[in-house]
């Protein structure tokens, strides 16, 4: 697996997989905590197309979110800023044409290394 590969992977399973796992819990009243009750429980009691459509938000504001943090870890490499991301010794910005682009499309990190990539929109 090449560093670019490897950085994709990691962000796919620690922040896209484990975001949507998480919310994929709370809907189905997994969570114990005092504090979440409340929004669980609500969440839970929604039909389940609409149920699946909050997935689908959720799942779209963490690929924006993503998107917009690979833009400017690839923005502060291309403008010198002093933030990067090594890979086994490799700059991932370096080896990428544009980061923000890597998680998209048939070949992209969400396609090959999402654990819910059919959550994609």
């Amino acid at each position: 697996m090449t560093p670019l590969e490897k950085f994709g992977h990691f962000l796919m399973r620690n922040l896209r997989d484990r975001a949507i796992g998480n919310h994929l819990k709370l809907q189905a009243g997994d969570w114990r905590a005092p504090a979440i009750q409340q929004l669980q429980a609500a969440v839970g009691a929604l039909p389940d197309d609409t149920r699946r459509l909050v997935l689908r938000c959720v799942a779209d504001a963490i690929d924006t979110a993503t998107h917009d943090f690979l833009f400017a870890l690839q923005d502060a490499h291309d403008r010198k800023l002093g933030v990067e991301v090594l890979v086994d010794g490799t700059n991932v910005a370096d080896v990428s044409d544009g980061l923000q682009g890597e998680p998209y499309g048939e070949r992209g990190w969400i396609r090959r290394y999402s654990e819910y990539a059919d959550t994609h929109t």
